[in-house]
This record gives C-alpha cells, structure tokens and sequence, in this order.
C-alpha cells in the first residue's frame, strides 16, 4: 500500500522546480520516512523571521555529500534514498532529500529554506491571497512541525514552518556553518513589501551601485534576510542560502576541481571580494561569505 501511494504521488507531480520541491519532503512524510526536528534538543523557543533550516534537494545525493565534506567538512548521517542528515562537527545544520529528476536534460536540485513563523495556516492564507502560490497545502511533518510549501508572488519558493521543539538558537555560526539568506528576485521592492507584511518584518533599504536597492529584512532588530534585484534575468527568483567561510576565493579555487561550477567569483567591486557564490556538481546554488567583510 505504502509503495502504491508514493508512486501514485510521483506520478502526479509537475516538472522542473515544484516538481522537485513536491517530491521532496511531502513525498517523504506520504512514504513514511520520518522527518527529524530540526534542533537536536527542544529549544521551545522561536525566532520568528529568522530562516530556520535548509533541505538540499538532489537525484544525486552521494555526489553531493562527497562534494559538501571536501568544501565545508560536512558529515552525512542517513539513507541515500530517503533524508540524510547535514552534521558540521557533529551538530545538525541541515538535510539532503533524493529525488528523481524528472527531466534529464535539465538540472533540478535546489537549497530550499524553511521561513519560521507563528501561524502556518495564516501565513500560507496570506500567500494565496497576495499573488503568491500554493505549492503543498499545510500539513504536519512527524517531529519536524507545521508546513507549506509556498512561492511568493515573484515565483520564489520557500517552506513556512512551525517547530514542533523550538527553533535553532541564535549562536554565531562557525565556519562550514549558514550565515544568511538572500532573495535573488525580479522586484525587490515589491518582494520587501510582501514579505514585510507577511512575517512583520521592519526594513532598511541601502541603495548599491547602478541605483540598485538592496532591502535587509529586520524582526525585532535583528537582521534575518536579504532582498535584491536579481543580476540574471535568466534565472527565476529564489532564496540563495550563504555559509560563512574564511577565504571565498579558496573555496572557488577548489569547487571546479571536485565537480562543483563557480558561478559569481570573487570581485573586489562586490562587497570588497568577500562573496561568492557557487553550485555543487548537481546543480543546486549557494553563496559563501567571508564575515566580518
């Protein structure tokens, strides 16, 4: 009964990226793969605004670890068919989720983001009725919380959750570990506008160079997210989740020798060549910052 229902589930999905992101944690949670909490320990606390965790969905995922732990020094506790927990010295910081591509031509993984927030139900109400979109109505997730897969009204998905235990505390992150999170969109004041009043954060615009408004998402005064224009009118938007590292330029030295594809290098005209950003040899992207700058 349990392999007809997921394969009924497969067959029904879309292509391309929800096609993905459908296959990815509800696919398991309807498999009867238990999804973890996202603390080791109950926290009971939430930070709301603050993004929580981070899945990578991947067809490829002993490719991923191999390329993760030569980078990052990532360990892997888990199946390679079904969720695999991110350990960096031996903490949990994240999740890979196999998924079968769907489109052979076409590269699918993807970093999805968990948004926490108090009201799921709400949150995912408010997306539907501001231009966004459904992708997985609200359903618990075993141990992990309250969830939807949604995408806002500029097509970018994300997660609304709601820990069952509480959220990761906020601790500075060490090296290997995330950073930040930053919407790569196609209007960025719109997009601020949306997620201002969907998760009640407050807003502090700078402007960049080429008159390029960068928007840091604020709740409770402090920093949880960024939003900009997106500099690749090619690529959808999305979140980009950054790790912070000690020197990005060494980190972009490596990626092309184990597979991965440097996509932004460094450059002293951005952020005085501290960032970078990069994609693992299945496709899905991230930023590495060095931080301070």
């Amino acid at each position: 009964m349990t392999e007809t229902r997921c394969f009924l589930i497969h067959l029904i999905l879309p292509s391309f990226t929800l096609g993905l992101v459908l296959s990815g944690i509800f696919y398991l949670a309807a498999c009867g793969i238990t999804l973890p909490p996202i603390t080791e320990q109950p926290t009971e606390n939430q930070h709301l605004g603050k993004f929580v965790w981070f899945d990578l969905l991947t067809d490829d995922v002993p490719a991923a670890k191999k390329f993760y732990a030569d980078i990052f020094a990532w360990d892997f506790d888990g199946s390679e068919t079904g969720y695999t927990k991110i350990l960096h010295k031996g903490a949990y910081i994240g999740g890979i989720i196999y998924s079968e591509r769907l489109d052979e031509k076409v590269s699918e993984s993807q970093w999805l983001s968990y948004l926490s927030v108090p009201d799921v139900d709400g949150a995912a109400e408010f997306v539907r009725q501001n231009g966004g979109k459904i992708i997985r109505e609200v359903m618990d997730l075993d141990d992990r919380g309250r969830a939807a897969v949604v995408a806002d009204p500029q097509g970018a998905v994300f997660v609304l959750l709601k820990t069952s235990t509480g959220d990761p505390e906020d601790i500075k992150p060490r090296f290997g570990e995330w950073l930040w999170n930053e919407l790569l969109t196609s209007d960025a004041e719109n997009a601020a506008s949306f997620y201002t009043s969907l998760v009640g954060y407050t807003q502090e615009a700078k402007e960049l160079k080429a008159e390029r408004m960068y928007y840091i998402m604020k709740y409770d005064d402090k920093p949880r997210a960024g939003i900009i224009k997106s500099p690749w009118d090619n690529v959808p938007p999305n979140w980009l989740p950054y790790i912070r590292v000690d020197d990005p330029r060494m980190v972009t030295d490596r990626v092309p020798k184990i597979g991965g594809k440097v996509i932004l290098a460094p450059d002293p005209e951005i952020r005085n060549g501290t960032v970078a950003v990069i994609a693992d040899p299945t496709g899905a992207a991230l930023a590495v910052q060095k931080w301070p700058m």
